[in-house]
């Protein structure tokens, strides 16, 4: 296998002369016979021709599947197997699984994000001596809610999570006196100041993945839930959620400007590295992306990537949490490769090579291993302080229930961004978005639950 990964849409089509080497071994193997075989010692080049192949959605940062790659031809050439790696966009993801699902051929190990591995559990491998074997040799899980599918077993090996710590210039807080946040109540009143010089609070109120982690973790900040422990039953009119709709609305009043109500992902992170947001929540990307493009604060010559730090997401009444997009890898049930995506995922997650791994994101893959996640790394860089602990503090989406089918779909509908962009606008009073919100909920609920 060559260096690079093969192109997903050129990997679909067969080869005239692969064909042609079929054909002819299988008539050399029908000529020949079990006799001629086992005369030759030699076994028959289908046998021989076993491929494992992965499937991925790009990263953010290409030098992580460089290394992935790397790893699954180490594997394969010491298997004596032929390895591919085939990538897509994340956007393009969903269909993919879908159509491999519904052909019930295509890859071996795929990425299952979220609730994935629910919405295929009948699909996948159950790998629960796996996921054992693993979290033991790994120090244990910082989350053991994600990767189970619908009859309770894992379906996913927990991969990595993608972590939404605060992202804020130090500078602009030290201007007006202020130590840095850590709860939302400072956020609100130190964002208020800096609005004020020009520096407004940039988090999402519209259709953005970005919003949707951002309000389920101030939500659960506030001891508010959107369904209950039992993943089905709707959990979020209640006094604690509209209290928390209060908030939104005052720090979207107080803290922000309009334009958040129209942002995508990207918004947030030209706000920031541009010189204007004084704070965001988001993954390292926006502070990597200040680096790679050395964006100057406006009318200096100072990089504005010297003086953005991370910290911990703010804490509320009932304690610090925040959500996060999950990956994890699981191995279709229809594979012709089972065991040998079992194995590879062992080899994988080894300390040596999930380290490997780590690095080669810079960082960006957070890992739900406990030992893993106190990788020397993030001493590196102080940037990173927060990165070792923030799993603790982080759930993926459904909690404190598991990530199910509905809860991804309550997701994909952005219900929750658009009940917040109401109660802070004024279009609803919170205890109306709270309610709308409650029925839009149950209807999904009830859809999936029967």
């Amino acid at each position: 296998m060559s260096d690079k990964s093969k192109d997903l849409s050129k990997s679909m089509l067969g080869k005239p002369s692969s064909r042609r080497k079929f054909l002819t071994n299988s008539a050399a193997v029908t000529t020949g016979g079990l006799a001629g075989i086992l005369s030759s010692r030699i076994a028959p080049a289908v046998a021989q021709e076993r491929e494992l192949k992965v499937l991925v959605n790009s990263h953010f940062v290409p030098k992580a599947d460089e290394e992935l790659n790397r790893q699954l031809q180490e594997f394969g050439k010491a298997e004596g197997i032929k390895t591919r790696l085939d990538r897509v966009a994340h956007l393009q993801l969903p269909a993919v699984l879908a159509g491999e699902v519904q052909g019930q051929k295509g890859h071996d190990v795929v990425v299952m994000r979220n609730a994935d591995s629910s919405l295929y559990s009948k699909h996948l491998v159950s790998l629960d001596d796996l996921h054992e074997k693993i979290g033991k040799a790994g120090g244990g899980w910082t989350n053991t809610d994600f990767g189970i599918g619908r009859d309770g077993t894992y379906k996913a090996i927990p991969w990595f999570f993608i972590s939404f710590p605060i992202a804020i210039r130090t500078d602009l807080v030290a201007e007006i006196g202020e130590n840095l946040p850590d709860t939302w109540e400072d956020v609100l009143r130190i964002g208020t100041k800096l609005k004020k010089k020009g520096h407004p609070v940039g988090i999402q109120l519209s259709h953005g993945a970005d919003s949707n982690w951002i309000l389920r973790g101030l939500l659960w900040s506030f001891g508010a839930k959107l369904v209950a422990e039992d993943s089905k039953t709707v959990a979020v009119n209640t006094k604690e959620t509209v209290e928390a709709f209060k908030y939104i609305k005052a720090l979207y009043n107080d803290t922000m400007e309009s334009e958040v109500l129209a942002w995508d992902d990207r918004n947030n992170n030209v706000c920031l590295a541009s010189g204007k947001c004084s704070m965001i929540l988001n993954p390292v990307s926006a502070y990597r992306s200040a680096v790679r493009d050395k964006a100057l604060i406006q009318g200096t010559q100072r990089q504005v990537h010297q003086v953005i730090n991370h910290i911990m997401p703010p804490k509320g009444p009932a304690g610090r949490h925040m959500a996060a997009s999950h990956q994890g890898v699981g191995v279709w049930k229809f594979s012709k490769n089972v065991e040998l995506g079992k194995k590879f995922l062992d080899f994988h997650f080894q300390t040596e090579n999930a380290n490997k791994h780590l690095v080669a994101s810079a960082g960006y893959n957070q890992p739900l291993l406990k030992t893993h996640a106190l990788h020397p790394y993030y001493a590196t860089n102080s940037k990173y302080y927060f990165a070792p602990f923030i799993g603790l503090y982080t759930h993926a989406i459904g909690w404190p229930g598991v990530p199910t089918a509905a809860s991804a779909t309550i997701y994909d509908q952005y219900m929750l961004p658009d009940a917040a962009a109401a109660a802070a606008t004024g279009k609803a009073t919170p205890e109306e978005a709270v309610k709308k919100l409650e029925s839009q909920m149950k209807r999904i609920y009830r859809r999936f639950n029967r």
